[in-house]
């Protein structure tokens, strides 16, 4: 069972990739904003950060280079729309190691996060 940090804005999209991990046997943690994703990060330490790319409340590259220091291993999914390119490039050379493409079906989350967790 791995521990993994949903941080993203929007309720449903929280709770639908909630459901999807814990029925698959994951323990789940849930953050509407960065700086409630970086408290809940440090308190619980999660093996997996499923990050919304963009919301208001923090430069989201700044928000994937903390949570690397805090926990170097830390494995980190960044959700994003296709429009946002150059946005993921920069944040997979900050620290994130895949990205999810909005929308996306619990097929793709979970391949995604099984092949993180098993490195």
């Amino acid at each position: 069972m791995a521990r993994i940090l949903v941080i993203d804005d929007s309720p449903l999209f929280r709770l639908l990739l909630t459901e999807i991990l814990t029925k698959n046997g994951n323990e789940c943690y849930e953050a509407s904003s960065n700086s409630e994703g970086m408290k809940i990060f440090l308190q619980e330490s999660p093996d997996l950060v499923i990050k919304d790319l963009i919301m208001e409340d923090d430069d989201p590259i700044e928000v994937i280079r903390q949570l690397k220091r805090q926990k170097p291993e830390v494995k980190i999914v960044i959700c994003s729309t296709a429009t946002q390119k150059s946005l993921i490039y920069d944040a997979i050379r900050a620290g994130a190691q895949d990205f999810l493409i909005k929308p996306f079906n619990s097929d793709e989350v979970l391949k995604t996060v099984n092949r993180l967790l098993a490195q």
